[in-house]
């Protein structure tokens, strides 16, 4: 495994709390492009997504060859009431969920982290791809965020 890889999950809730420390409270419900989230809905996303996508690298590792159930994050968004969180306590909550999954990847044995689950978008992902596509998410939402700087 990647020796980077815990440690950047460990530090990318304190990033997302530095960068919405820094955006003024009267954006935060102000989407920058038709379609994406605001800053709320961001942090908002992040912690209701955690434990999903760690489900998914559990599901790896005890079912491989097993289907990834797909979600739609437009509609969580609605039904979970991202727009009404509150962005800080929402941030807190990713935070306790990422420790979570740091712990859980740290424990990984070489033998699981080449079992496989298949995505159906995005087809057959080792559980090593499954925990590196976190970051691959947390620099997506860094960089949504820090357009508000």
């Amino acid at each position: 495994m990647n020796v980077y890889l815990v440690p950047a999950l460990e530090f990318s809730p304190v990033v997302f709390e530095r960068l919405l420390n820094q955006i003024p409270p009267s954006r935060l419900d102000e989407a920058l492009t038709e379609g994406r989230f605001t800053p709320r809905e961001i942090v908002a996303h992040m912690a209701d997504w955690e434990p999903i996508m760690r489900a998914r690298i559990q599901q790896g590792c005890e079912r491989p060859g097993s289907v990834i159930e797909v979600f739609d994050e437009s509609e969580m968004a609605v039904s979970h009431n991202y727009a009404r969180t509150d962005p800080w306590e929402q941030c807190l909550l990713f935070q306790r969920e990422r420790q979570i999954t740091a712990a859980f990847v740290r424990g990984i044995t070489a033998e699981d982290r080449a079992k496989t689950a298949t995505h159906p978008e995005r087809g057959i992902l080792s559980v090593d791809d499954l925990a590196n596509v976190l970051l691959g998410h947390d620099l997506y939402h860094i960089e949504q965020l820090s357009a508000y700087l």
